[in-house]
This record gives C-alpha cells, sequence and structure tokens, in this order.
C-alpha cells in the first residue's frame, strides 16, 4: 500500500474504534459527563495524523498492524487532544469553536475542560505502558520519547512560545528565532515523536531511528508551514506572525521545497540502510500535503 489517503480509509476508523473503547474502561462509578467530555476531545474532528504516522511507519517495514499496535498509536492521539483542550481555553486562545464545533471548554465548562486535559495527557502513559505484544524497554523508550517530545520543554514550551506571538511587531528581529522554535515544538516535534514511536514499536537501531526522527522533523515543519499559507489571510486579520508573513510568500514557498526534499532524502537513506523498508507510504504523506 503505498497511497495515504487508502491508508486513512483502512486504519483511521480502527484507530477512532479504539479510542472510544480506551475511554470507557472505568465501569458505573465514572459519571456520564466526564466520559462523554473525554469522548467529545478525543474525536473532535480531525485527520488523525498523529496515530496514522505511528501505523504508517509500522506498515513500510512490512509488519502487519494489529490491534496492539492500534493501542500504541492511539496513545500519541490522546497528548494531541489534551494540547487543543488546553490551547482553546480561555486563559490561553480563547476559542470557543474548533474545526465547527463547540471547543471542550464551551461545551462543559472551563473548569472540567481543565480536568479532561490532564486526564488526557495522563492517559496516554498508561495506554503505552499496557501494550503486549513489545518489551518493556520498548515501551520505556516510548514513553520517554512522548514525555519529552510532548512536555516541559517540547510541545509544552512551543506553547508558551506561541502565547507571546500575538499582536506583535512583524520586523521584530528576534521574532524570527522564537518562531523557529514555536515552529519546531509545538508542531513538529509531536509528530517526530509519532514517527519515533513507531520505530521503537518496531525496535529499530540507532542508525534508522536517527532517519526516521529527521524525516518526522521535517514533516512537522513542513505541515506547520503549509498551514500558514492555509491561514494566511485570518492571521493578518488576527495579528499573529507566521513564517509566511515574516520570509514573504516566494521565500516561504521555497522552504516548504526543501523541507520536502529533505524529508524525502531520510526515506531514501533509510531505504539504503533497511532492506525490508519501503519508503512509498510515507513518501505518499509527504506529496499529499498541500496537495
Amino acid at each position: 500500500m503505498t497511497s495515504f489517503k487508502d491508508f486513512i480509509q483502512t486504519y483511521k476508523p480502527q484507530v477512532e474504534e479504539t479510542l472510544v473503547a480506551e475511554s470507557k474502561q472505568h465501569g458505573p462509578e465514572v459519571s456520564d459527563s466526564y466520559e462523554q467530555a473525554l469522548q467529545y476531545a478525543l474525536l473532535t474532528k480531525g485527520k488523525r495524523l498523529r496515530p496514522l504516522l505511528v501505523l504508517a511507519v509500522i506498515d513500510s517495514f512490512g509488519q502487519a498492524i494489529d490491534g496492539e499496535a492500534v493501542k500504541a498509536a492511539s496513545a500519541i492521539e490522546w497528548v494531541h487532544a489534551y494540547s487543543l483542550v488546553h490551547d482553546d481555553l480561555p486563559e490561553m486562545d480563547n476559542d470557543a469553536y474548533r474545526r465547527g464545533q463547540l471547543s471542550v471548554h464551551a461545551l462543559y465548562g472551563p473548569s472540567l475542560a481543565v480536568l479532561v486535559g490532564d486526564a488526557l495527557q495522563a492517559q496516554a502513559y498508561q495506554i503505552l505502558s499496557a501494550v503486549k505484544s513489545i518489551s518493556a524497554e520498548q515501551k520505556m523508550r516510548m514513553v520517554a520519547t512522548l514525555s519529552a517530545r510532548s512536555g516541559a520543554f517540547g510541545m509544552v514550551y512551543g506553547q508558551v512560545l506561541d502565547m507571546g506571538n500575538h499582536n506583535v511587531n512583524h520586523d521584530a528581529v528576534a521574532q524570527e528565532a522564537v518562531l523557529n522554535q514555536v515552529y519546531q515544538k509545538k508542531t513538529a516535534d509531536l509528530l517526530t515523536a509519532a514517527a519515533l514511536i513507531g520505530g521503537h514499536y518496531l525496535d529499530l537501531d540507532e542508525a534508522a531511528m536517527a532517519l526516521m526522527g529527521k524525516y518526522g522533523q521535517k514533516l512537522g515543519l513542513l505541515f506547520q508551514i503549509q498551514d500558514d499559507f492555509d491561514d494566511y489571510e485570518q492571521d493578518a486579520e488576527e495579528g499573529v506572525v507566521s513564517l509566511v508573513h515574516l520570509y514573504g510568500l516566494e521565500k516561504s514557498k521555497q522552504m516548504i521545497a526543501d523541507l520536502r526534499s529533505e524529508a524525502k532524502q531520510a526515506l531514501q537513506d533509510l531505504e539504503k540502510l533497511e532492506p525490508a523498508f519501503d519508503a512509498g507510504l510515507l513518501t505518499n504523506l509527504i506529496d499529499l500535503i498541500g496537495a
């Protein structure tokens, strides 16, 4: 399978079924409103790109995707969902809607939204620690990767930096450095984690993991810059400084082209290193961004 669109059609429903099942594990003592809020946060409309990337890495090495693989992949969606719940809060971006639906705090109230976000984050590590088909060392590496990439000096720090990325001078020299960190940490780090978790599930060696991490990083930066193009006019109206506003359309387009090339090169290098690896599916994902 080399079409990522076909891959989505096959595995996105499995990921979502797993998310629902994971949110219903605790019996009648859990209140209906709390369980509903968890599911609402987990199943907010979205691509499920991060867990699908985990599974795509596994598939690209010719390994069958079973229920345990889907569980391992689902953990990163719990973390992604938590980040969105907290990002929408009145104290953060103060968004009442996400993808056309009420945000969690708008529907269930800010207090429950904070607690749901906390629960989503913590549960991700319980899910990873309970995967049965891999060794304890592999589980430890997955937990370490996800916590490092999403935690105090990863995604969370990217969100801290992003809070200062509104209503600022577009010509501020220091802003360029800040934006580079925002992009890397807030968006690219979690996509890098997805690629690495897939690699840990397969127990890849250090050299292969380095190339998988490079692919995830380039893909994450590409994803964020493309998102800037999609939101270019809206960002200008809202006073948000994006990379496109800083560098201009032409230079930003060149950066996108360079990131595409660098991500594909990482996959080509991985094919040379790992005979079992087929780059087709992950290459197709690169081509889908912005298509």
